[in-house]
């Protein structure tokens, strides 16, 4: 079934929820247009999938030992250019109050996953703000050596405990609509497709988003 969103002024565009049919040129394609389409029109186009937390929830990833990052264990890491973490977002988020998880095998860092309680930035200058029963999960990595193991979905996943004790209900990620792996990810961590959200910035943030997204309380906003 397709979905359609409607843009300020009362443009609409149609996507299909399965993403383009087929794999390989095609998704290729798909991603280089809506690359081009955020650099030079400053449109992103995001994927939204949303699922209840579990107290107990089973995660993948055998012999993988997996623990919160304090702001002190994550700041050495920042040296590290391959991990994409900066010291400067790394102490923004902490004073946010987000959270880290980390998987190790062996005692080295496998990847890393950002949880957020209250409104966080996400691309460009573009904020996400949420209801506060839910948890907003953002920027997970799996360094090349340790990928296709299910890393990134066990990562969503083993932290519901704790976020049911601190009220929330729900998980959501928003992720650009051509980000195949982390859309895999989702869907192998019991993440259902919750609609579409969009954006054109620039001077004036003007974003919109599929009813089923909307649905979940979701806002994109520009700090004053």
């Amino acid at each position: 079934m397709l979905e359609q969103i409607r843009v300020a002024g009362g443009a609409e565009f149609t996507v299909d929820p399965k993403g383009p049919r087929g794999k390989g040129k095609l998704r290729s394609g798909y991603a280089g247009i809506m690359g081009r389409l955020a650099r030079h029109a400053g449109l992103r186009v995001f994927r939204v999938f949303g699922r209840r937390l579990e107290p107990q929830a089973r995660v993948a990833g055998r012999g993988l030992d997996y623990r919160l990052l304090s702001k002190r264990d994550l700041l050495p890491l920042c040296a590290d250019a391959s991990l994409e973490l900066s010291p400067s977002k790394v102490r923004a988020a902490y004073g946010r109050g987000d959270l880290c998880v980390g998987a190790f095998e062996r005692g080295v860092l496998a990847g890393y996953c950002w949880f957020a309680l209250a409104a966080a930035p996400h691309l460009d200058r573009a904020w996400l703000e949420f209801p506060p029963h839910v948890v907003y999960t953002y920027k997970s990595y799996v360094r090349p050596a340790f990928r296709g193991r299910g890393i990134a979905a066990a990562m969503y996943r083993v932290a519901d405990g704790l976020f049911l004790g601190r009220g929330r209900t729900h998980a959501v990620i928003c992720v650009e609509s051509h980000n195949w792996p982390s859309i895999a990810a989702a869907r192998r961590s019991a993440f259902a497709a919750a609609g579409y959200a969009a954006y054109v910035g620039g001077a004036r943030l003007r974003a919109w988003c599929s009813r089923a997204a909307a649905a979940y309380g979701l806002r994109f906003f520009v700090p004053q």
